[in-house]
């Protein structure tokens, strides 16, 4: 009996101790997750500080690059690209959309790009946001600013430079983390800078496709096709 016993208890142990190790992971894994502040009323938006991540911290970041979009600026003296990247989650098949922003080596009066302000991306893709410090460049956003859904109904975030991205200078990726299985070129943005603060022009970006209205159309069908099938087989 004791034998036995003791033979249950060491096969036991590592399945236990295995267990305990990924609960503690995925514990960890949501607490590194920034899930946005909601906006509450009368308030058009809310901030949420973002501290930084990495893989290592949010393993679930993992995953393929799908496309990158480079897009040129200038504006205000202000000239750079922003850099756009779809990121496939090997463990989910979700998709992360990532930006980066690069300002060439131009004096730009100490002002650089301090704002980066997304639109149309679609309220209900907002799950979390933050940026990667083990990536490249070297300036982080600090705060990200999501507007309710009264101000921008069509899904709106801006991501906060508390010192600006000068001139010479590369943010860091940030991020957006989405549960959407596909994407398109639909959403866009503009860049807050310069010495006069004003706005660059609005460029597009990558977003959570929206199905087309066709596509709605198509599914109702086919659920009506299965519903009426149902019906005619025997009992």
């Amino acid at each position: 009996m004791f034998r036995l016993s003791l033979h249950l208890a060491r096969s036991i142990r590592p399945a236990a101790a295995a267990l305990a190790a990924a609960l503690a992971m995925l514990a960890h894994t949501s607490a590194q997750a920034v899930a946005l502040t909601e906006p509450v009323a009368p308030a058009g938006f809310a901030d949420t500080a973002l501290p930084g991540t990495t893989s290592a911290a949010r393993p679930e970041l993992a995953g393929t690059v799908l496309e990158d979009l480079i897009t040129p600026f200038s504006f205000l003296g202000i000239t750079g690209s922003v850099q756009n990247r779809v990121v496939r989650e090997t463990a989910t098949g979700t998709l992360d959309f990532y930006w980066k922003i690069n300002v060439d080596s131009v004096d730009t009066g100490g002002k650089g790009v301090g704002a980066f302000r997304l639109i149309d991306f679609g309220l209900g893709n907002i799950q979390d946001a933050d940026w990667r410090i083990d990536g490249l460049g070297a300036v982080s956003p600090g705060t990200a600013r999501l507007f309710s859904e009264a101000a921008q109904p069509s899904g709106a975030v801006n991501f906060l430079f508390d010192t600006g991205v000068n001139a010479g200078q590369q943010s860091k990726f940030f991020f957006l983390h989405t549960g959407a299985t596909s994407y398109s070129q639909s959403a866009r943005f503009d860049l807050l800078g310069g010495a006069a603060l004003g706005l660059s022009p609005t460029f597009s970006t990558f977003a959570p496709a929206v199905p087309e209205p066709g596509s709605y159309a198509l599914a109702l069908a086919g659920l009506a096709v299965a519903g009426l099938v149902a019906r005619r087989r025997p009992a």
